[in-house]
């Protein structure tokens, strides 16, 4: 008895969850790729990013970047360049930062970052 109760509440909730499903029209799909919408970065707009990439490296061969390297992990040493960077360029931030390491015996002995700076567009 118990099994046909369960077995019955089994086929009701099926039946219920199988008429709820999501459908996909084509029609759904085909309004989204005629409109093609102009997507505009936000970016674009309010920041001015140099044409020029800049290199700003962090290395031991200097007794400051011993300093500044000793017993980092790469992930500091890269948010340590970045900021770095953004203060010697003067800019708010930089663009597409790409990072090389160079990591000895779990030492960070040289940390190169290269990117895009930018810069907020001065209001008229």
């Amino acid at each position: 008895m118990k099994i046909k109760t369960i077995l019955s509440l089994g086929a009701i909730c099926l039946i219920i969850l199988s008429g709820c499903s999501p459908k996909i029209s084509t029609r759904k799909l085909n309004a989204y790729t005629t409109v093609n919408p102009n997507i505009v970065s936000y970016n674009e707009l309010t920041m001015d990013i140099d044409e020029a990439p800049i290199t700003y490296v962090i290395d031991i061969s200097t007794e400051a970047g011993k300093m500044k390297l000793k017993n980092l992990s790469v992930d500091e040493a890269c948010d340590l360049a970045l900021i770095e960077a953004i203060m010697a360029n003067k800019c708010a931030t930089i663009f597409n930062p790409q990072y090389t390491h160079l990591v000895h015996k779990g030492k960070v002995l040289r940390v190169t970052l290269y990117g895009y700076p930018a810069r907020y567009k001065k209001q008229p």
